[in-house]
């Protein structure tokens, strides 16, 4: 985890990524959550501990960190989808 912030730090401090492109890759990662909860089970918990180091260090904001997937998201289905 420690790793983690210290290269997104860098990676954002020296101009190599924009914080744009951080905020998109993470709410891409976001988006794949519920698959990566069937490797990962607990990994809402672990995104949130490295959200929030993210933001004491300032490397993101309050605006990604608020976005974070809850544990046991589920999918919504329709019925009549499944019937088809």
């Amino acid at each position: 985890e420690q790793l983690t912030i210290a290269l997104l730090e860098t990676l954002t401090k020296t101009a190599v990524i924009t914080y744009d492109q951080l905020k998109t890759g993470i709410l891409r990662l976001f988006e794949d959550m519920e698959d990566i909860q069937l490797d990962v089970p607990n990994v809402c918990e672990q995104l949130q501990s490295l959200l929030k180091q993210l933001e004491s260090k300032k490397i993101v904001n309050q605006d990604i960190s608020s976005k974070v997937p809850q544990k046991n998201r589920k999918r919504s289905t329709n019925g009549d989808e499944n019937n088809k």
